[in-house]
This record gives C-alpha cells, sequence and structure tokens, in this order.
C-alpha cells in the first residue's frame, strides 16, 4: 500500500532538478496554496520514499508534517492547514482544521499564540512561537477563512453566562454570594460562585473557565464563611459593564436608610406604646388612691 508524500521545493532553483527526477516521472502532482505557495504531492512505496530522503537531506524539499505532534517549526502550521472559519451570529470564534484535528480559538486567544501552545502541549509537543510569527500565522488563517453562520456552543454558553450576569444583585457578604444569581464585592472587586454559577448553567467548572476568558481574571480564589471555604472567580471589567453597578449600589443605599427609618420608628413606636403604658398605671395608682381616702 503506497502512501502520500506531501512537500515543498525549498529554493526556485531546485524546481528543475527535483521535476525532472526520473523517479518522479508521471507521478507528480502540484497544488497552489492561497497564499501562492506550491505544494507537490506524490504517492510513494519503500524505494521512492528513499529517494525522496535524499532530496531531503540534500537540502532540496522540505516534507510537510501530516500530523501536529510532528511540526518543529510554525512554518509546519501553514501547509498543514486544510480548512478555517469563522463562525459568525454571536461571538467571534476561528474554527481552523489543521492535519485530522480541529482547533477553536475565541477572539482574545487569537491575539497570542497561548492557546495553540495548549493544544500543542496536550499532544505531547512543546513549540516556541514568538509573537511576530504567530501575527503572520493568524494573517493567513484571516485571508484564507470562510465566514460560517451559525451559533457554536462556546457562543451560546458565553450568551447564557451574559443573561445570567445581567439578573445578578450585588452583595457583601460571602453567605449571600453563594446563592444563585448573587455578585460578590469585595475591596472594590466582584466575584461570582464557581460552583453556583456552572450549576445554574449546567456546565462543568473547567469547560465554562476556558469558554469564558474574556470575562475571568486568573483562578479562583476562596472565601470563608462561617468556618467553611468557597471558591470564587474574579470577574474582569469586561463582564461587570453587563450590570448597572452604580444603579445597584445606590437602591441598595436607599434600602438601608429606609430600613434604618423604619427601625427607627419602630423603636418610637414602642417607646412611645411604653410612655402610654406607664401613664396609664400611674393613672390607675391615682384612682386607688383616691378611692382608699374617700
Amino acid at each position: 500500500m503506497k502512501d502520500t508524500f506531501r512537500f515543498m521545493i525549498t529554493k526556485e532553483a531546485y524546481i528543475e532538478t527535483v521535476k525532472s527526477a526520473e523517479f518522479l516521472q508521471g507521478k507528480l502532482r502540484e497544488f497552489r496554496e492561497p497564499d501562492g505557495k506550491v505544494i507537490y504531492e506524490v504517492q510513494v512505496d519503500a524505494e521512492l520514499i528513499q529517494n525522496m530522503k535524499v532530496f531531503e537531506k540534500a537540502g532540496f524539499i522540505k516534507p510537510i508534517k501530516e500530523e501536529l505532534r510532528e511540526v518543529e517549526s510554525i512554518e509546519d502550521l501553514f501547509p498543514l492547514t486544510k480548512k478555517v472559519e469563522i463562525v459568525q451570529g454571536g461571538p467571534l470564534y476561528m474554527r481552523v482544521y489543521l492535519g485530522d484535528h480541529i482547533l477553536t480559538f475565541n477572539e482574545n486567544q487569537l491575539l497570542t499564540p497561548t492557546m495553540l501552545r495548549k493544544y500543542l502541549l496536550r499532544l505531547g509537543k512543546i513549540l516556541r512561537i514568538k509573537q511576530k510569527d504567530w501575527d503572520e500565522l493568524l494573517q493567513y488563517w484571516l485571508d484564507i477563512a470562510e465566514k460560517v453562520d451559525e451559533v457554536s456552543e462556546e457562543g451560546e454558553i458565553e450568551e447564557k453566562f451574559l443573561n445570567y450576569i445581567r439578573e445578578c444583585r450585588i452583595v457583601k457578604e460571602v453567605e449571600q454570594a453563594i446563592l444563585p444569581y448573587t455578585i460578590l464585592l469585595k475591596d472594590d472587586e466582584f466575584f461570582i460562585s464557581t460552583d453556583t454559577v456552572a450549576e445554574k448553567l449546567g456546565v462543568s467548572k473547567r469547560k465554562l473557565r476556558s469558554i469564558l476568558s474574556d470575562y475571568i481574571i486568573g483562578s479562583s480564589v476562596q472565601f470563608r464563611s462561617h468556618g467553611r471555604r468557597y471558591r470564587f472567580w474574579k470577574l474582569s471589567g469586561k463582564c461587570v459593564c453587563e450590570i448597572d453597578v452604580k444603579k445597584q449600589l445606590e437602591e441598595e443605599e436607599v434600602e438601608e436608610v429606609e430600613e434604618a427609618g423604619e427601625e427607627v420608628e419602630e423603636e418610637a413606636t414602642e417607646e412611645g406604646e411604653e410612655e402610654r403604658d406607664e401613664r396609664e398605671k400611674d393613672d390607675e395608682r391615682t384612682e386607688e388612691v383616691w378611692e382608699e381616702a374617700d
């Protein structure tokens, strides 16, 4: 059984040498990529692959990596890219088909190579990527991308989260913040219970943290209440913008003033009732004294 061997010719000066090789006659196919690069393909057996390795050692050709785990530089990702889709209909997402893998990036993850390096790490490959090289690869993906109208699973989860946030009220005590639809205000920063929001949205905490990288800052933190520890995510400014914090705090202040007023009124009422009871008792005592005198 023959395998497909794909490669690029490293220099224009070598094109004629490679294409005129006797063992490649009638077997070589070529394809032009959107960026203008020419990819060559040939069906190889054990003997032909040895001949191709001679060309490779001589520096005439560069084999195209067929698996993500085989990549040695970011340049290997260009020919490995089969298709790119930009998912519309919600938050921006890019879906990249690299070899047999499908990688998904949200808008924030597209700004740096961090997410790509994480994908490769899971495949057992460590690849250092400079920001300049990443920008070049990203621009290539953007240039060849097809626009697709659909709401991705990630987009749906993000929208559900934002809808949840819009319905939340601001609280200042940890025991209140572990309840649904609450956000903890602590030291001028905002936090949300990891367990509570994951349960309400029906999504695992690990998946939520990955999808909501635009709205969550860093790892979870712990706060103690009544001897127990609870985990919270710190919310980003982008997330807090979804709620009218100022209005909520003003309403809370009004409620506190009203409650204080009601307490004062209740205390005054109780004091007035006590004074009236005392006067009635004094009047009864006076009447008893007059009756005895008579």
